[in-house]
């Protein structure tokens, strides 16, 4: 549970998070290098007075993750990844303040360009956020952790979509991922009881042809059978009524 000067410093890096994001979206474009973007994030993070909880863990170089298509998550921003038109790209980005570490953690996808062209990809995005909004609706106090997963599993798999069952959200404090972890499906009622005052990355994450994974590319998860993937995250505070999303 939070203090009331901790929650009010997730809140600043909620606003600076959500700052960085709409720079990012503005700037996503055909012929913009994955680094480009990192490079822009690296600057507001400093220009802010905040750092990326991102780099240095494990020997992470980079301030954020851009995944393209079929990477569904960890996807390093390097020079030679240069988005082209339809491609389906996820920005994760995590903001860490200085003096006391606290993160707040987020992720985005988007159809490079004019999604009006793919409309193939734009309905599983659509699906997808969606799923995120029933995930939501669940997450107040006394449900549980697998009310969440639930109401996301149901809506995905209802439109033929598939969960990528390894991959969770989980709580945000000062570290990458703290307990609970917040699975995308699971029997509704089961798992820890949610209390007001968590703070949760909520984070629906979906393969379009398949739930399966492969990893064997460094720090790259692909899914499995080449299809696209997508991930879209808030991190949100616990409370008696509806969550409130700091970014």
């Amino acid at each position: 549970m939070l203090t009331d000067k901790e929650l009010e410093i997730m809140r600043k890096n909620g606003r600076v998070h959500k700052k960085i994001f709409d720079a990012i979206k503005k700037m996503l474009a055909p012929w913009v290098s994955a680094k480009q973007v990192d490079d822009l994030a690296l600057t507001m993070c400093r220009d802010a007075g905040v750092l990326s909880a991102f780099t240095g863990v494990y020997g992470y170089k980079y301030s954020l993750q851009t995944s393209v298509n079929d990477v569904v998550v960890h996807g390093r921003p390097l020079k030679e990844i240069v988005f082209q038109q339809g491609d389906v790209v996820t920005i994760d980005f995590w903001v860490k303040d200085k003096k006391y570490g606290l993160c707040t953690d987020a992720a985005f996808t988007t159809i490079i360009w004019d999604e009006s062209k793919f409309p193939k990809e734009a309905e599983f995005l659509r699906v997808w956020e969606k799923a995120l909004e029933k995930a939501l609706e669940q997450a107040v106090a006394w449900n549980t952790v697998w009310d969440i997963g639930h109401a996301v599993e149901k809506y995905v798999t209802k439109h033929g979509y598939h969960i990528i069952r390894e991959l969770t959200g989980h709580g945000v404090w000062k570290t990458l991922h703290e307990q609970p972890y917040i699975y995308n499906y699971g029997t509704p009622g089961s798992g820890p009881k949610l209390k007001a005052g968590m703070t949760l990355a909520i984070e629906p994450i979906l393969g379009f042809s398949s739930d399966q994974i492969t990893d064997e590319w460094d720090w790259e998860i692909y899914v499995a059978d080449g299809s696209i993937g997508c991930q879209f995250e808030h991190t949100v505070l616990i409370t008696n009524g509806q969550p409130e999303i700091i970014v």
